[in-house]
């Protein structure tokens, strides 16, 4: 990790206990407020008690180390410059491999069987995570004032992709990053981790950035371009990328959350009054896919900025 940039201290972190969204009338409001406080400063926060067991999460990040270390020719099967497809490899600085996960039986099959046990686990993991996702995103929508059901039917049958990456080790003098900085076009975006190595921009201290350490069972979540776009603005989606270790190679595991790929997401109409004026244009994660191939230099949450 670059030793320049500093660490962020468990004070600066809200953590959520996601057993305190099932408790009484009292203790709910505080976490739903909480995550308010942590989308609109921070555009980040991480969870405990999230329901996803150890044995999970440990096992879908060993099928994925397995699955990265396999020879490059069995890898190569999922190299596609496409990128629609729905099961695709990347190797550049890092390697990639994205999966539609949502239903994960109309997906699966086409998963890589190389591990044997990648399918299972990966599988498993696809599945607990998203129940998690449209649970913490309840709360989010919560958060912003927003009727808690508000999307959910929608979001239920929504895209769901999962992204992981392998981050090789690092020479210890280099200051290559595995990833560079960007936002994601989600409406929040789960991150699993097998170490340390993300970093995100500080709002709060004229955008530094901030290296996130690793927490035991922790997963992180991060907020998307679709839910900036939805608060019209008043949660931002986070600036982040992976500092590459020196000590080993980093295994990471995104799951987004997304509308189905034509459907339209702009600003609640219910955040949106004289004084507080639509500020981005209504899209779609087709659209966004579609901005993908053209390779804009602007961002595209810049893009859909009116």
């Amino acid at each position: 990790m670059n030793s320049l940039v500093p660490i962020l201290h468990s004070s600066q972190i809200t953590t959520i206990d996601v057993t305190q969204l099932h408790h009484d009338s009292h203790t709910k409001p505080l976490v739903v407020k909480s995550i308010h406080d942590a989308c609109q400063k921070m555009g980040f926060f991480q969870i405990i008690n999230h329901g996803i067991s150890k044995e999970v999460t440990e096992n879908a990040l060993g099928s994925l180390s397995k699955f990265f270390d396999l020879p490059m020719d069995q890898k190569n099967i999922f190299l596609f410059d496409d990128v629609r497809k729905p099961v695709r490899f990347v190797t550049n600085s890092r390697d990639m491999i994205k999966l539609y996960a949502y239903p994960v039986e109309d997906w699966i099959s086409s998963w890589p069987h190389n591990p044997t046990d990648f399918r299972e686990n990966l599988g498993n993991y696809a599945a607990e995570v998203r129940r998690l996702s449209n649970e913490i995103m309840g709360a989010i929508v919560e958060s912003l004032g927003l009727c808690p059901t508000y999307l959910r039917s929608k979001l239920e049958q929504g895209v769901h992709m999962i992204i992981a990456n392998k981050y090789p080790q690092s020479s210890p003098s280099s200051n290559m990053l595995g990833l560079s900085s960007h936002t994601d076009h989600s409406f929040i975006t789960i991150l699993l981790e097998n170490m340390s190595g993300l970093e995100i921009m500080d709002f709060t201290d004229d955008n530094a950035w901030k290296s996130v350490p690793a927490t035991d069972g922790a997963l992180k979540v991060l907020v998307g371009n679709h839910l900036e776009v939805l608060s019209n603005g008043l949660y931002k989606s986070v600036f982040h990328r992976v500092t590459p270790s020196p000590l080993m190679s980093r295994v990471s595991v995104g799951s987004f959350l997304n509308l189905a790929m034509e459907d339209m997401v702009e600003p609640a109409t219910e955040l949106v009054d004289e004084d507080h004026p639509e500020r981005y244009r209504a899209s779609s994660l087709d659209e966004y896919v579609k901005f993908l191939s053209f390779k804009e230099e602007k961002s595209y949450i810049e893009s859909l900025k009116i």
